[in-house]
This record gives C-alpha cells, structure tokens and sequence, in this order.
C-alpha cells in the first residue's frame, strides 16, 4: 500500500497525519469535533465531528 503524501509540503507517512480535539466541548467534557492535519506544515486534511444529533433530538425551541 501507498503511503499518504501531503499535498502542501511532500512529507510522506501516517506518521505525519495527526489529529486535536476541538476546544469546544459538549456537556459531558467530550470534544465536538477533530480535526485532522500534517505535523509538518499544518495542511488541514478535514474537520470531523465527534458528536451529532438526530433531527428529532434537537428541537431550538426547548
């Protein structure tokens, strides 16, 4: 298998695709989403979320 390679600066690894919790948390102390990136030059890969609601479970007029 291939390993990944930057498109920003090159570096070639797994190892250089890391990942940080966002400072925004739920209720219960959990992160709201990741986010994913190279180590070396901080090329952002994608922002993931940790925590989602169905549409019925969220009602904005609670």
């Amino acid at each position: 298998m291939a390993e990944p390679k930057c498109p920003e600066c090159g570096v070639v690894g797994l190892q250089n695709i890391v990942s940080e919790g966002s400072e925004e948390k739920s209720k219960g102390g959990d992160d709201w989403f990741d986010v994913v990136y190279c180590s070396e030059c901080g090329h952002v890969y994608g922002v993931f979320n940790k925590i989602s609601h169905s549409p019925s479970s969220f009602n904005p007029l609670r």
